[in-house]
């Protein structure tokens, strides 16, 4: 299945090509992109990479996906980044990107990590490729710089204030480019990590925006909803996602269920995640072993109280579904995630 992104994020690529005096039109061409393409239409994945290997060859500049993301304004993200600006809150806003991220890049996911530390409870936002390992894609370091820079730059403006972060985390070898990476951010940064992510204090999160607005963020969420309605099948397993998010709370939903809430029957379900390569089963595990891993961060919640929260029948079936995923069981996870704070 390709994997798309909004055209309004090549158009902030020109927007960096133009201040090093590089000619957008022939950088885009040359990477398959059609710069005057409608800004509902989307680009393949395989193309952004391409267009970024070539920007940063024109500018010479490996750090070019820090240019975009201090360029980054919420009007590319569309009616997304104008509802996350009318949030109560930054860390509502996140949360509200994060359900309708599918419309910006369908090639990558989200989880936020809740984890304390000796200043108090932080979030890690956390990059995790959506694709399994024999169909991912690509994904040039500078898509990543920006993904994560723009999460700093998009809490700064909402908050009309400096949103300090805490830690910034990358795959990827930056030891030669440190400086710069630290320059942007203001804080530690590092290098060849596990994850791509960015973390902040959860209460600087979840103070009241003085740009909050209900009405702005109930008319922006129609549209939004509008647009997601529009997608084609690349959609259909995010929506299942959704709402095995919004039921697990009550009781682990079946198969059945997902389908009479998308309003088709339990084949057609399976025949559209098929198409995209998923079965219903994948995305549940996913969701419950993502939850898990949020969960066992806050360690006043106990194991128990999560198994249940996640629709196991008991702490021992939990503990053998988490260990045969991670390797760890519930306990041995929380204690490495303890230790490592």
């Amino acid at each position: 299945m390709s994997q798309t992104t909004l055209s309004t994020i090549p158009r902030l690529i020109a927007q960096v090509l133009a201040i090093y005096d590089v000619e957008a039109k022939a950088v885009f061409s040359a990477a398959g992109i059609n710069i005057s393409e409608d800004a509902q239409s989307r680009i393949p994945m395989d193309n952004m990479a391409n267009l970024w290997k070539l920007a940063v060859q024109e500018t010479n500049n490996n750090e070019l996906g820090l240019v975009a993301a201090s360029l980054f304004q919420p009007a590319y993200l569309k009616s997304i980044g104008l509802a996350w600006l009318a949030s109560a809150n930054l860390e509502e806003g996140l949360k509200r990107f994060i359900t309708s991220s599918q419309l910006i890049n369908t090639a990558m996911q989200i989880e936020l990590i809740e984890r304390n530390n000796e200043n108090g409870t932080e979030i890690l936002i956390q990059y995790q490729k959506r694709l399994s390992p024999e169909d991912s894609i690509k994904i040039h370091p500078c898509a990543i710089e920006l993904g994560i820079g723009f999460f700093l730059k998009m809490f700064r403006l909402a908050a009309g204030k400096n949103i300090p972060a805490t830690g910034v985390y990358f795959t990827f070898d930056i030891d030669k480019d440190n400086q710069a990476y630290e320059e942007y951010f203001q804080c530690p940064v590092y290098g060849n990590q596990a994850v791509n992510g960015i973390s902040f204090s959860k209460a600087l999160l979840t103070e009241t925006l003085p740009t909050h607005d209900l009405e702005l963020v109930e008319m922006n969420e129609m549209v939004i909803n509008k647009h997601l309605a529009s997608m084609d099948n690349a959609g259909t397993s995010t929506k299942v996602i959704q709402i095995i998010n919004e039921l697990l709370p009550l009781s682990c939903p079946t198969e059945e269920i997902i389908a009479f809430k998308l309003h088709m029957s339990k084949r057609t379900l399976q025949r559209k995640l098929s198409i995209e390569k998923q079965s219903f089963l994948t995305l549940l595990t996913s969701v419950r072993l993502m939850l898990a891993k949020q969960k066992l961060a806050i360690t006043s919640i106990s194991i128990t109280e999560i198994t249940y929260q996640l629709g196991y029948s008991s702490p021992s079936t939990f503990a053998r579904a988490f260990k045969k995923h991670t390797g760890l069981s519930p306990v041995e996870f929380r204690a490495q995630l303890v230790q490592s704070k």
